[in-house]
Parts: C-alpha cells; structure tokens; sequence
C-alpha cells in the first residue's frame, strides 16, 4: 500500500511542478540525476525524493527501488533534473486502515449529514524533518553534465508512532 501511496504522492507532484510542460514530449537541457538513498547507513527502498529548484527551474522527483537507487524524473521517467541548486525532500510513509463507507444511507440522510468513518493512520519511516521544504536541511546542486553518483545520507531518529490521517465528513 505505501508503493500505491508514494506513487500518488510522486504523481501530484510531478503534475504540480511540471505545470506548463504537460503538452511536451520531451525537455530540453536535462542531464541526468541519479544515485543513492541511505538512512543510518541502511539503502532505503521505497522513498519519495523531491528536488524543488532554489531559482528558476523545474522540480524533479523519484521512487527508490529495492537497492535504495533512484533516477531523477522532471516530465518523463529516468529523464533527469536540470542543472542548478534543489531544496532536497525525502519521505517514505505507510498508510493503515481504511474508510468505511455509511451502512445505512436513509439514516444519514435523515441528519443531513454524511459521516464516513475514516481509521487510516500514516507510520513514518524516515526522520519527519526531511519530509518537509520548511524543516529539510537537505540541498544538492546538480553540475551541467549531471551527475550518476549522488549519495542522500540521511540520518536520526523515526517516530514511528502511528498519526491519524484526517477526519473525513462531509455536508
């Protein structure tokens, strides 16, 4: 499930910072961006990496696979980053639970309100200040003829505790 959850996560993204390059087939001046991602010397499979560019630029991101390697992506897969300085995110999250659907669909309706129980819970798997732009102290700067071998060593503590995910209710 947290495969299906990364690949969303990847997919919005992607679809956000590639914004008006959606109706072209190909970028030009991307040079590839790939390598490895470890946390406490241990490679990490099923990361989400974002690179968010410092100036003007287009975002890329990835998916580490099982050896914890990750190829950058702007439009397309494995196409690369541009060159330039990113703001560096990484997160990898597992969702639990799940959301009932109403039962009883003439009582609901009766209090003119739809509640839906919601008992999904994310479990972080990486340190939460690498999940975010506002707290990563993570940054990388891409050189003009790319670069194969970049090293993500993340390191800390995980708080595994598992957090709701959100009240789901609708008028």
């Amino acid at each position: 499930m947290s495969r299906k959850i990364s690949f969303v996560i990847l997919s919005i993204c992607v679809l956000f910072f590639a914004g008006d390059c959606s109706n072209r087939s190909k970028l030009v001046g991307l040079v590839p961006a790939e390598g490895v991602l470890k946390f406490n010397g241990e490679l990490v499979e099923g990361a989400t990496i974002l690179f968010s560019p410092v100036s003007q630029s287009k975002a890329a991101s990835s998916v580490t696979d099982t050896n914890g390697k990750f190829k950058m992506m702007t439009l397309n897969p494995n196409d690369g980053a541009y060159p330039g300085e990113y703001n560096v995110v990484v997160k990898k999250t597992e969702e639990r639970g799940e959301i009932d659907e109403p039962v009883n669909v003439d009582e609901l309706s009766k209090s003119g309100r739809i509640v839906i129980k919601d008992t999904r819970e994310l479990i972080q798997h990486l340190p939460q200040k690498y999940a975010s732009f506002n707290t990563t102290d993570l940054k990388i700067t891409i050189p003009p003829e790319g670069n194969k071998k970049i090293e993500i060593n993340l390191t800390g503590e995980v708080d595994t505790t598992p957090k709701k995910v959100v009240n789901f209710s609708h008028r």
